[in-house]
């Protein structure tokens, strides 16, 4: 209990600090723009300070107080804020070599770049085709891939139809969402339900959880799915149709260690040689070690392919396989960018996507 403590105050300590410095960066840099007078100058502090401010206090008092506003606010500062870090970052290198005096440039860079990302979120995501050639299925087979919707409070369930509208053209064998489907309790997702229910495939719609269903408490994930018509495939191996089979894997699988080998395994002596296995799991990991298994399609998500920039380039450090599809012998990996967004509703160097998959 005492680690576990000492484990929460270090995160806490580190998040506030590199948080708090990166929210000082672009007050800096912004103050540069903004004219000497003390009125304005307490103005735009405090105005800092409450942007700060709003996302963290919305997500430390969510399960007491609903502050939607303030939330979809504190969202939407994080955003901006990454976006300006980068510009301000980029402008603060290039003034090492040429004769930068003014911010303008900078900030009406910060503004476009803003915009555009709002407007890539709103579009909503793009169907993406893929093909893969497998030996083991003597019929084609389609997959739609979901995952990282983040139904919750910023969610429009406009967009939601929109978005099962798209899916339901594809004519599937089955729907995935590999994780992060729920955002929210029970209560703020069944407006929702409708939607999902509408969806309609030949084999049967199936998800696995992911680390955020995990925040709001597992059962609202489980309940909502229950009411859907979802499958829920967290540790379980199921026969989707004659040939296809699908495991899951929970969202707190973060790696695949020597008891998740096992647990795959075990599933797997249920296959028979021919089957073509599907493994579903949030995190994007181990993807050498179930190919090595015997898993043919590993669905992930997580990622988001970093969402906005600059995260979209440091994902890649963090994650082997953090996009797209990859392949080791036989085996295929596919990692989503995620068909919602999370947090900030922009999308900046990432789009939403719904990925159709035809394995042949």
């Amino acid at each position: 209990m005492v680690k576990r403590i000492a484990e929460i105050s270090l995160f806490l300590i580190v998040f506030l600090a590199a948080y708090g410095g990166l929210n000082y960066y672009v007050y800096f840099n912004l103050v540069q723009a903004i004219p000497a007078s003390p009125g304005i100058s307490l103005l735009a502090q405090t105005l800092f300070i409450l942007l700060a401010c709003a996302y963290p206090v919305s997500q430390l008092f969510r399960s007491r107080l609903k502050l939607p506003l303030l939330a979809c606010l504190g969202a939407l500062w994080l955003g901006v804020l990454s976006i300006s870090v980068a510009v301000f970052v980029v402008k603060d290198l290039l003034s090492l070599f040429l004769p930068i005096r003014s911010q303008a440039p900078a900030i009406g860079i910060i503004i476009v770049l803003t915009l555009w990302s709002a407007v890539k979120a709103w579009r909503g995501p793009e169907i993406k085709d893929i093909s893969i050639k497998h030996r083991k299925l003597a019929r084609p087979f389609s997959i739609v891939h979901l995952s990282d919707l983040h139904l919750g409070p910023q969610t429009s369930l406009k967009w939601l139809e929109k978005v099962i509208a798209q899916v339901n053209s594809l004519e599937a064998d089955i729907v995935v969402v590999t994780g992060d489907l729920a955002d929210d309790t029970y209560e703020g997702m069944a407006k929702f339900i409708p939607a999902f229910k509408s969806l309609k495939t030949k084999d049967g719609v199936y998800a696995v959880s992911g680390n955020h269903e995990y925040y709001q408490g597992i059962e609202h994930f489980r309940q909502f799915c229950q009411a859907a018509g979802i499958i829920v495939a967290d540790g379980q191996f199921l026969k989707v149709t004659e040939g296809v089979n699908l495991a899951g894997m929970g969202g707190k699988i973060t790696g695949i260690d020597s008891q998740t080998e096992d647990n795959i395994r075990g599933f797997l002596t249920a296959a028979k040689a021919g089957d073509y296995n599907i493994l579903l799991i949030h995190h994007p990991v181990g993807f050498k070690k179930t190919a090595k298994l015997g898993i043919d399609l590993q669905l992930s998500g997580h990622t988001h392919q970093g969402q906005i920039l600059p995260l979209n380039l440091l994902v890649h450090l963090v994650y082997r396989y953090a996009y797209g599809l990859h392949a080791l012998g036989d085996s295929h990996i596919y990692i989503s960018s995620g068909t919602g967004t999370w947090g900030p509703p922009l999308r900046l160097g990432s789009s939403s996507e719904i990925v159709r998959i035809e394995v042949s």
